[in-house]
């Protein structure tokens, strides 16, 4: 049922089942894998990873060791609210340890044991779908609920920690910030791509994204020669919804690509490539593409929304999100200027520097440790 890799006895689990699951081609997933890393490089306290036993993420090394769970015959996508819990109790059945960190909103569940979970937004509650008599709607209400019954919450950003308090009434403590951080790719001197200049966008088609004042701020620049790039793992119906989207502004589609799912060494390529990287989101977790746009040498326009702004640090340009004028303005400024192009990728691979795993490393042990000494938090 379980495999697990031998080594010593650790008393904290910790939930990979992102990296295997849709979430690995979202924020969420990027954001453990990148925890799960330095987790798994530090020695002071001992982690057993829980996944599942197929496609597992990375080799688990002593002190740590890992808890593979087979999936019996439970589904990768279909009823995630219900089977995520379900696998959660399972493993903690065949699991010794006294504290679990479950990173995986739609597993989260309180467990026999101090049970942490991260938080990356309150966007579904935010910015709530107009049907809400939905499945989805119904579990996402169950696991707002279920955050009052942890022992303790990780939030990714400061803003995601304010929105705990303002909207739930969750305090710090018990929310610790651990924010993302970037890996910096070695010096890469390969050529950008040829062709054209471009916009690139990176990211979901989700409607706080804010797409359609992307859209209509690069048909207000219709006098620039660059193209716009959209990359992320979008599917049928927001193909469709983008096609809508072009058809408002005539000869558009013709000046606008999708590109799709995008390895992470191509993607750096077409980052370093582009004018700008626009992220004209009207809400957000933390906003790690900024992050990653810096850290692989690219220049940021963002909307200007408190944890974008948070994380940028005047290393890019802002727009109000609500204004494709103003979004406009700012895309025809960095075509025009390529002086102030190059003093803002300085400016944001400096940035990039200061935005490391550490401090969600060193937040994150410091609660494992904290709980494992004490009785209570």
């Amino acid at each position: 049922m379980a495999d697990r890799v031998e080594g010593a006895r650790p008393q904290v689990a910790f939930d990979v089942t992102p990296l295997q699951n849709l979430h690995r081609f979202r924020g969420i997933g990027r954001y453990v894998g990148g925890l799960a890393r330095v987790l798994a490089a530090q020695r002071d306290v001992p982690i057993e990873f829980w996944g599942w036993h197929d496609h597992q993420p990375f080799e688990v090394r002593p002190p740590h060791r890992g808890l593979w769970l087979r999936r019996f015959g439970l589904p990768r996508t279909r009823w995630s609210w219900y089977t995520g819990p379900l696998s959660m109790r399972l493993r903690r059945r065949l699991s010794s340890v006294s504290v679990v960190h479950i990173t995986d909103p739609r597993a989260a569940t309180p467990l026999a044991a101090r049970t942490l979970t991260t938080v990356y937004d309150l966007i579904p509650l935010l910015d709530p779908p107009t049907d809400r008599s939905t499945r989805d709607w119904r579990a996402y209400q169950r696991y707002l609920a279920r955050l009052h019954r942890m022992q303790g919450i990780f939030a990714i950003s400061g803003q995601t920690a304010r929105d705990l308090q303002a909207q739930l009434r969750i305090p710090p403590p018990p929310t610790w910030i651990a924010p993302p951080g970037v890996e910096l790719p070695p010096a890469d001197q390969s050529p950008v791509p040829d062709g054209d200049p471009y916009f690139l966008y990176i990211g979901s088609p989700d409607r706080h994204k804010n797409l359609d004042v992307l859209i209509e701020g690069f048909a207000r620049a219709a006098n620039l020669p660059e193209r716009l790039v959209l990359v992320g793992p979008w599917h049928g119906a927001n193909l469709t919804m983008l096609q809508r989207l072009l058809e408002g502004h005539p000869g558009l589609a013709q000046r606008t690509s999708y590109r799709g799912f995008v390895a992470d060494t191509e993607l750096r390529r077409l980052i370093r490539g582009a004018t700008a990287v626009v992220l004209p989101s009207r809400l957000e977790g933390f906003g790690l593409p900024v992050a990653e746009a810096f850290a692989a040498g690219g220049v940021v326009i963002h909307s200007r929304i408190p944890v974008l702004l948070e994380v940028s640090q005047s290393a890019a340009l802002s727009f109000d999100p609500a204004s494709s004028e103003e979004l406009a303005a700012q895309m025809t400024r960095l075509s025009r200027d390529p002086g102030l192009r190059e003093q803002l990728r300085q400016r944001g691979q400096l940035r990039a520097r200061a935005l490391t795993w550490r401090p969600a490393l060193e937040t994150t042990l410091a609660v494992y440790q904290r709980l494992l000494a004490s009785d209570t938090l």
